[in-house]
Parts: C-alpha cells; structure tokens; sequence
C-alpha cells in the first residue's frame, strides 16, 4: 500500500498561492456545489469534512488500451454532451457546437448498480472504444458518491452499459465521490478527479486526481494538489497535451475547486508527476477568464472549452486567456462537466478521435 508523503504535502503548502483552509468548506451550498448561505434559494446544509491522519491509495500497473485496427475517421466533430447539476434525476444533454450551440436530445441514465437512477450530475466522458459516455453522479446535499464509475449510451436512450467500482468501490477507504473525468490518450484508461476534498490532520483539505482502470475500476496512479475552493468539491478536469510546455507534454488541467477558486486559476500538473498519492507542485498556473467562473471543461480540437453555468466559451490553446463564447444552452442553467466527441487532449487535434457522431 502507497501512502501520501507528508512531508512532499508540507513542502508543497508553503510554496504555493493562498487556498481554502478546513474551516472555509462551505456549511450551505447549492446543488451544482457552489458555497451558499441559509437564504440562498436551493441551498442546503452540508455535512462537515471529516478529518483522516493519512489517505492511503492502492495502485495497481495496467496496460495500455490500444486504438482499433482501422478505426473510422472520425476527426473536427461538433458534438458535445455534458451533464447538470440537479437535485435528482440529472439529465445527459446533447448539443451539437460551433458554431453556436445547438440543443440536441436529453435523456436520463439508469444504472445498473449505485444510483440506479440519476442523481446530481458530475462526471462526463466520451469513450472512443464504443461511442459511449462514462459518466458519475453525487447525491444531494450530502454531495456523497455511490462509489462506481457508469457508462451510458448517448441521447435519446442513455441506456446503461456496465458499471465498474471506482477503486476499493463503495464504503472503501477512498473517496466514493468523483466530480470529473477525462480519457487519457496514450492508454484509453480514465482520469478522474475526487469531488469532495480530503481533509488530512496536519496538512489540509487536499484535492485528489486519479488515473483509473477502465475495465476494473482500480486506481493505477493518484495525486493531490490542495483545494481551492469556492464550493463543495472539484469538478474541473481535463488531459491536455503540449510539446511547447516544461515537462513532460502531456499534462492534467484542473481548478481544484468550484466556479471561483483561490487562487483562481488552472493548475497545471506534469502526469509524470502524479504517483503513490504524493501531493505535487503545479509546473504553471493559467488564470481562469471564463466570465462567471467555470463548472466544467474538456480540452480538445478546439481548445479550452468551459462552462459557466449556462454558457460555453472556447478559450483556444494556452495561456486560455483570450476567448469567445460559443453560445448559451439553453436548455440547462447548471451544466457540469462536458466532454466533446474527442479525447486526444490537443489543440489543433492530434489523431484519430473515433467519433462516429457529427
């Protein structure tokens, strides 16, 4: 068993920005998570962290999942689902984007197993093997995970696929809640990112990623930078691949927090760096321009694309600082995370995404 190196986590705090300390996770909040107060319409207490002496993560190697022989082209498509905030039955909604955003079909997934229907919408992910869509939910207001990762079909149907246990599965030792995922490009195994932060006695609320087996659920690496809150959770995450950037060119963008964090911005953390649980220093930070913060992104073809809520903006290639807005939902004031029909994680695209939609 790997265990989280404290002394990486004490090293880590001292260098970096200001963050959300235990006693500012939020007592109220709303259903997509955001910090809130008694009075806010929709809000509702939330239980306190509780508080572990240390966080130990099994990991277990996997091979990579490899493309298909002859795959389909299916490069530059402009479908893209997300999934909302909801005090239950959250939906799957399907649009087709830019230009503009244009509302498709919307359906609501049953599960198999856990919430065998649709609770508070997080997780969203497109599955280049099958066309399908991972996806996880929290429930509300205790904002607590089944402790599984779903696949669905998309829209109109969102009929359920297979259902595998996220890590120990539910009631484990980790976290059961997830608040985003993203399929990383090398092996076809999942990213994903623990919604609700770990509180660790003697070093803070720290916010958790997770790279996963896609076929069993086991957690093949971890790693934590500290939460940056705003709200509940982190619901913020996505591959991104660079040559132009330090490191390794193959990186994970996250916000470690809600819509406005502390500092706000993306982190951006070298994947080589993220292993046995050890909390890691981000090799750059990119300000957050998304007007009205960001609930959800997915990094593709077209850059940076974010949610607000309501709206979707494209912020190119990075520093992400300049964008447009793609359009408004329309549909839906609380999307979550989003994922275009793609997953290379590159700007400009880079292979074969196998998306067989439009």
């Amino acid at each position: 068993m790997k265990r989280m190196l404290i002394m990486a986590a004490a090293a880590a705090l001292t260098i970096l920005p200001a963050r959300a300390a235990a006693d500012e996770y939020p007592t109220f909040a709303t259903p997509n998570g955001v910090a809130a107060n008694a009075n806010t319409p929709g809000a509702l207490a939330t239980p306190p962290l509780a508080a572990v002496p240390s966080y130990a993560v099994p990991e277990t190697p996997a091979d990579p999942v490899a493309d298909p022989v002859d795959p389909p082209p299916g490069n530059f498509k402009h479908t893209l689902w997300g999934y909302e905030a909801a005090l239950t039955a959250a939906r799957i909604l399907q649009y087709t984007v830019i230009p503009g955003v244009v509302p498709g079909p919307t359906c609501v997934p049953s599960h198999k197993l856990g919430f065998t229907v649709s609770q508070n919408g997080r997780g969203m992910a497109f599955d280049p093997l099958d066309g399908n869509l991972w996806n996880t939910a929290v429930d509300f207001p205790g904002f607590n995970g089944d402790g599984f990762i779903h696949k669905n079909t998309p829209p109109p149907t969102c009929a359920p696929v297979t259902d595998i246990p996220f890590a120990d599965g539910p009631g484990g030792t980790v976290q059961d809640d997830i608040g985003a995922i993203d399929v990383d490009e090398a092996t076809k195994h999942l990213w994903v990112a623990g919604y609700k932060p770990v509180l660790v006695t003697g070093v803070g609320p720290l916010s958790y990623i997770y790279k996963v087996n896609r076929n069993t659920g086991k957690v093949i690496d971890s790693c934590a930078i500290p939460f940056r809150g705003g709200g509940e959770g982190n619901d913020t995450l996505a591959v991104y691949r660079n040559s132009s950037l330090p490191g390794s060119s193959k990186y994970l963008l996250t916000d470690a927090g809600e819509n406005v964090t502390v500092p706000n911005s993306y982190a951006l953390i070298d994947q080589s760096d993220c292993h046995q649980g050890q909390v890691v220093k981000p090799i750059m930070e990119f300000p957050k321009t998304t007007p009205g913060g960001v609930t959800g992104i997915d990094m593709e073809w077209p850059g940076l694309l974010a949610s607000n809520f309501g709206q979707l903006y494209d912020h190119n290639d990075q520093p992400f600082a300049v964008f447009s807005l793609v359009g408004n939902y329309g549909n839906t004031p609380a999307m979550e995370d989003i994922s275009l029909c793609a997953f290379r994680g590159a700007f400009g695209g880079d292979g074969n995404d196998m998306c067989p939609y439009p």
